[in-house]
């Protein structure tokens, strides 16, 4: 039986951990909505953290970026 508990515990474990990111992301949505493009463009290059990274890059993306110009500004192609 103790076995099988562990298998729950890990698996509403996966689920809190899954939340806590969604939670964070939506975090810097929301503190991102009030910046200007220039300021979160600015924050997205030096952003370390991937869940601020997601959450930056959400928020460009309801403005009209797409996907692929904010990952060229994240890894500009190699000349």
């Amino acid at each position: 039986m103790k076995g099988s508990m562990s298998f729950w515990q890990k698996l509403f474990m996966a689920n809190q951990q899954q939340n806590e990111q969604k939670n964070q992301i939506a975090c810097v949505e929301n503190d991102c909505s009030c910046k200007s493009n220039d300021q979160l463009l600015s924050a997205l290059l030096k952003a370390q953290d991937e869940d601020v990274i997601v959450g930056i890059k959400k928020v460009l993306m309801s403005r009209g970026y797409s996907r692929k110009e904010l990952n060229q500004l994240q890894h500009p192609p190699i000349q």
